[in-house]
């Protein structure tokens, strides 16, 4: 789980200050997978969640850090990575 710069979201929702990710089952051909994620609040209410399936680029890229990931993830629906 990584902490993120607070979102506010609308109609007093909540503010998202951590996001969690999980990788998805791949196949060990595979050139790309789908994350699922998940932007909470400090107490562990999910504002919001989705996919995100890295690019080629980004799955070549990946070593053996689970944070490259993350960052990846963030880069895509625009939250800034604080801390992992």
């Amino acid at each position: 789980m990584a902490k993120i710069q607070p979102v506010i979201f609308p109609l007093n929702q909540g503010t998202a200050t951590e996001m969690s990710v999980l990788i998805l089952n791949f196949e060990t051909s595979a050139t790309t997978c789908t994350i699922y994620y998940e932007l909470k609040t400090e107490e562990g209410t999910v504002l919001s969640n989705g996919n995100y399936t890295l690019t080629e680029q980004e799955f070549a890229a990946w070593g053996e850090d689970n944070s490259w990931v993350e960052q990846c993830v963030a880069n895509a629906i625009g939250v800034t990575i604080l801390s992992f």
